[in-house]
């Protein structure tokens, strides 16, 4: 058990910074989307397609030529309650590749599928499954294009809960996002 992780204040911080980074959007499909250029986040979740189209887009485009970190998210409806998010740090620079990390691995790269709970039209606390960097999870994301635009990709990867040990399958995951 080289990384055991429990749904901490790191936990509800990731989740926090990827809901005001998605919130900075300017539209519906990510804003900054040319009329040429598609927007979306996309995957199965244990066999169901799911669509995290709303407001989907990357971290602000890079100040140089070398991308230290790539984070992309979307959700599945404006009203933000369920999302999907990825975050990847490189010190050597991100590049069009594929990347595959365990818990067992030094890469920080994580797939994050949340759900806000609600009660009585509030949020009452967050279910966090997590990919990469939890004991038993793994995940795998493969940049295909990296451009001043954003970036486009694929991924997939098996996703533990933070809180307990349900997880959750991802598979046939595609992402096109622009930068803020």
């Amino acid at each position: 058990m080289k990384k055991q992780l429990t749904f901490t204040r790191t936990a509800l911080l990731a989740v926090i910074a990827f809901i005001l980074i998605n919130f900075t959007s300017c539209s519906k499909n990510g804003g900054g989307a040319t009329d040429d250029q598609e927007v979306y986040l996309t995957c199965k979740i244990n066999g169901v397609q799911r669509e995290f189209n709303y407001f989907v887009n990357a971290n602000d485009k890079p100040a140089t030529d070398t991308v230290h970190f790539v984070v992309i998210g979307g959700w599945e409806k404006e009203d933000m309650v369920t999302g999907f998010g990825i975050n990847m740090q490189s010190t050597e620079g991100a590049k069009e590749a594929t990347y595959t990390v365990d818990s067992e691995s030094d890469l920080l790269l994580a797939g994050k599928y949340y759900i806000q709970n609600m009660k009585d039209g509030k949020i009452v606390g967050t279910t966090i499954y997590n990919g990469g960097d939890v004991d038993g999870s793994n995940f795998t994301l493969k940049i295909t294009s990296l451009t001043k635009w954003g970036v486009k990709g694929t991924f997939s990867g098996k996703l533990r809960r933070l809180d307990g040990n349900d997880f959750v399958t991802v598979t046939d995951g595609k992402f096109s996002a622009p930068y803020n």
